[in-house]
């Protein structure tokens, strides 16, 4: 299994109008292989609320997982100051092997 990062980042004075597009039913559903993991928010941060998840998925449907989550990030994007990073997980290990080319 991949895990996979999301940060949201908004002003505060957009967040009813995201609150809205949260409970819309109308929203791209996310696949069945990708299982959100964990959700939490935190107070604003040099002015923007900002939302973290972790997703996992299995690691040959990581592309698909990516394309899914950039499609649902993006209808929230669509509020005006909404930003948003979608980051692939490795271990310190696997990272540690990447850098030193082994």
């Amino acid at each position: 299994m991949v895990e996979i990062m999301t940060i949201g980042l908004y002003p505060p004075p957009k967040l009813k109008e995201l609150v809205e597009k949260y409970l819309k039913q109308d929203k791209s559903p996310y696949p069945d292989f990708l299982k959100k993991k964990y959700s939490w928010g935190t107070p604003p941060v040099e002015g923007k609320y900002r939302t973290v998840a972790i997703y996992e998925c299995p690691e040959d449907k990581l592309h698909d997982a990516l394309l899914a989550l950039t499609k649902r990030y993006k209808f929230y994007a669509q509020t005006e100051g909404y930003t948003f990073e979608i980051l692939p997980l490795m271990s310190e290990a696997e990272a540690m092997k990447i850098a030193i080319g082994k």
